[in-house]
């Protein structure tokens, strides 16, 4: 731990700056942020076969999918808690744990034999997955500033997607062998919180005389409809992106007749394109608005799914997924960084909190949105359908980014 007595605040921030941008401090802080994203994608193509295991279950077509989704239910139902306790009692005492947990909840699905347990497991699994993700990005937030975390934001989204990519491919792999392995990489989680423990610290916050203006924002009141619209399109950008480990294995599967074990590899092409394009988010920035952005991940992922419903072969598939991936990467950062940036920062993991509810609340709510669509229109129907919405939303950020533009030449 940092020791801040008889040291000036100059001279403080100076070294947490050199501190939070050494390569061995970046691979831990990103490690962690990564580890959320395993919650869901490494057990993906396991499905089918968790399916047929339990065949016998009444209901197992939901129940299998619910696996996947239900620790989306519990993050977005405690992520505002989490967000509220660690704004009052620092980040770090709460983060260490909830990785912990989070390992230890997530690896109990490789020897339990009854839906029902694991349902429970992946319960707590989601309620440690909203600490660590809410105390994760908020550390984000907190060590780095401007340009510096706009670069973290998409070296964040680029980590998350490597991890994903890879465990992902090694989830199906071990899915061919047996529905169980899998859920051993979350023992990686131990791994990755010792590696932090060594590494990170809790943020400086200045505990000598406030200013007027900090008294002030500490004191204000949480102002949530103010970060809605965000909330909003992350719920339904996630609702879309979760068609991929939610729909798309069956579609492969069944509608392709391709095996299981490829489905891992298929679903690696689109955390690849998401970690590329979270990478040069930067860039991205420093030529479209914040508006422009959002339309063009809308774009992407509408193309994803407009590909899949005209041509149908697997290497159409790759193809869709990584645009399916570039746009999701781009409209998550783009997200979290216009999160950050209009956020008090007395306030910022409380927005970060909702933050994490919507990106899970869209996760959990995707099958349930999206399978009476296949049952009633078949999966055809589901792609051409979010074709068509992804599309209309990113018109309309279009028409928004160019009026801005209008009054801005109004104005000058």
């Amino acid at each position: 731990m940092m020791q801040r007595d008889c040291v000036s605040p100059t001279k403080l921030e100076n070294r947490i700056k050199k501190i939070v941008h050494k390569p061995f401090f970046k691979i831990a802080l990103f490690s962690t942020t990564s580890m959320t994203v395993l919650g869901s994608v490494v057990i993906a193509p396991s499905l089918p076969a968790l399916q047929s295991h339990f065949q016998n279950i009444a209901g197992i077509d939901f129940l299998s999918k619910l696996v996947l989704t239900l620790p989306a239910l519990f993050v977005m139902l405690f992520s505002p808690l989490s967000g509220y306790l660690l704004d009052r009692y620092g980040r770090i005492k709460f983060l260490f744990p909830a990785m912990a947990i989070w390992s230890l909840s997530g690896f109990s699905g490789f020897f339990l034999d009854n839906i029902y347990l694991i349902l429970v497991s992946r319960a707590i699994f989601g309620i440690a997955t909203a600490f660590v993700m809410t105390g994760a990005t908020a550390l984000v937030g907190d060590y780095y500033l401007g340009e510096d975390r706009q670069k973290a934001l998409g070296l964040q989204g680029f980590a998350t997607a490597v991890g994903s990519a890879v465990f992902i491919s090694l989830g199906g792999y071990l899915s061919s062998i047996d529905w169980r392995y899998p859920f051993l990489a979350y023992l990686l989680g131990i791994a990755i919180a010792i590696f932090a423990y060594t590494k990170l610290f809790e943020p400086h916050r200045k505990k000598t005389k406030k200013t007027h203006k900090e008294v002030e924002g500490s004191n204000q009141k949480f102002n949530f409809l103010m970060f809605l619209p965000v909330y909003l399109l992350v719920f339904f950008c996630m609702v879309a992106y979760y068609i991929s480990p939610t729909q798309i294995p069956f579609f492969i599967v069944h509608n392709l007749g391709k095996n299981g074990d490829i489905v891992g590899i298929s679903m690696s092409a689109s955390s690849i394109a998401y970690g590329v394009f979270s990478l040069f988010y930067n860039r991205f920035r420093n030529i479209w608005s914040i508006y422009g952005i959002y339309a063009l991940g809308l774009f992407l992922m509408g193309t994803c799914f407009l590909l899949l419903y005209v041509f149908h072969n697997y290497l159409i598939v790759m193809v869709s997924l990584m645009f399916l991936g570039a746009g999701g990467g781009l409209l998550i950062v783009n997200s979290s960084s216009y999160l950050l940036s209009i956020a008090p920062e007395m306030q910022r993991a409380k927005a970060l909190g909702f933050f994490a509810s919507a990106i899970f609340l869209g996760q959990f709510f995707s099958p349930l949105m999206t399978q009476p669509i296949v049952d009633r229109m078949s999966i055809l129907g589901l792609f051409l359908i979010f074709t068509c919405l992804l599309y209309m939303l990113g018109l309309f950020f279009i028409f928004k980014s160019r009026m801005k533009k209008n009054f801005r030449k109004l104005q000058s």
